[in-house]
């Protein structure tokens, strides 16, 4: 009898716990995969979760009809995020170089500068319905074959205070560089500045962008520049490339159901605890029809349903590869390198 009575609570139990492991829902007129999912999940990116646990019945994601029953599987907290707002479309404004280096060395204590006569320094405004922005585009970096891309370095600091001799090179401060007007450098040309990071197997080296700089003195074989944004400490040695302003694209991302999978082949920055605005980069470019703006979902695979663990925008997209942002975290969740990663999201579907 007591064996009896154990049996039947062992199978409440664990009844209990699939009814709280899964909902189900009744398919109603007009709906669709990702309404059902942005109101379960408050997040219609993730209807991969509701079509995988429902496949046997669902023969195409796109129809779906009245009076099918879905179940709906439990999915972590999710904790997302949104790119940073545009700080960056460039906008002219006055004002002394000594004001400039006040504000970027704020951190490194105060100084006497005196009046100097007034230059165009550069500024930013906000931007409006932008999917991303140039500085987070720019910040991502890029995994490429081409070792051309160098075209020279910064060879030298030069920091005439005095006060800050053998400060970090930062914003607004000069820089020399060894190319000159013999290897076409001109006044006013804009390079960016760059490291080379690591392998990444067959598809090459990430490259780390580390600021922009603008020539503001061209002699023949040296020249000086003017740090005008600046991501990390800029330091002897640093490579510069073509500046190539990144495309940006208008609007946001909405559901879609192309059939497009791979997965994270490398992170930007070695970190124990993946965070939102974390740099990552996948294996699928414009070889793949990736496009700038698109949504993709991290996930693993576990007892035939999707875990999802996050969603990546795109900001950059090459041949083979793409960079992106991790725009949301489900959870304390774990990822790595092999996450499965799968195309949910577009700008205009």
């Amino acid at each position: 009898m007591k064996k009896f009575i154990f049996i039947i609570s062992v199978l409440l139990t664990t009844s209990i716990i699939l009814v709280a492991q899964f909902k189900k829902h009744t398919v109603v007129k007009g709906d669709c995969l990702w309404d059902i999912s942005g109101y379960y999940y408050n997040d219609p990116f993730l209807w991969p979760v509701i079509y995988k646990a429902n496949e046997d019945s669902i023969a195409d994601p796109h129809w779906i009809y009245p009076g099918e029953v879905f179940v709906i599987p439990n999915v972590p907290e999710e904790q997302t995020t949104t790119m940073p707002i545009e700080e960056g479309i460039v906008k002219e404004i006055r004002g002394t170089k000594g004001e400039l280096q006040e504000e970027s060395r704020g951190a490194r204590g105060a100084m006497e500068t005196g009046r100097e006569e007034d230059e165009i320094l550069f500024s930013v405004v906000k931007a409006e319905d932008y999917a991303f922005t140039k500085k987070a585009a720019l910040q991502a970096g890029f995994i490429t074959k081409d070792a051309n891309i160098n075209i020279g370095s910064v060879s030298n600091s030069i920091q005439p205070i005095k006060e800050l001799k053998g400060s970090p090179t930062t914003l607004g401060d000069k820089v020399e560089i060894n190319r000159g007007t013999s290897d076409g450098i001109n006044v006013d040309d804009i390079y960016v500045i760059f490291r080379w990071d690591s392998r990444v197997g067959r598809f090459g080296k990430i490259v780390r962008v580390k600021g922009i700089l603008k020539i503001t003195e061209a002699g023949e074989k040296l020249s000086e520049a003017q740090i005008i944004e600046a991501y990390e400490t800029i330091d002897k040695g640093d490579h510069l490339m073509e500046y190539n302003p990144p495309e940006l694209v208008i609007g946001n991302a909405i559901p879609t159901t192309l059939d497009l999978e791979g997965k994270i082949i490398a992170l930007k920055d070695k970190q124990d605890i993946i965070k939102p605005f974390s740099v990552i980069y996948i294996d699928l470019g414009t070889n793949s029809a990736v496009q700038l703006g698109d949504v993709f979902l991290i996930y693993k695979d576990k007892d035939d349903l999707i875990v999802p663990l996050g969603q990546i925008q795109i900001v950059d997209v090459r041949e083979e590869t793409s960079s992106g942002y991790i725009t949301s975290i489900m959870g304390n969740t774990e990822i790595s390198l092999g996450n499965k990663i799968k195309l949910v999201g577009r700008i205009g579907g």
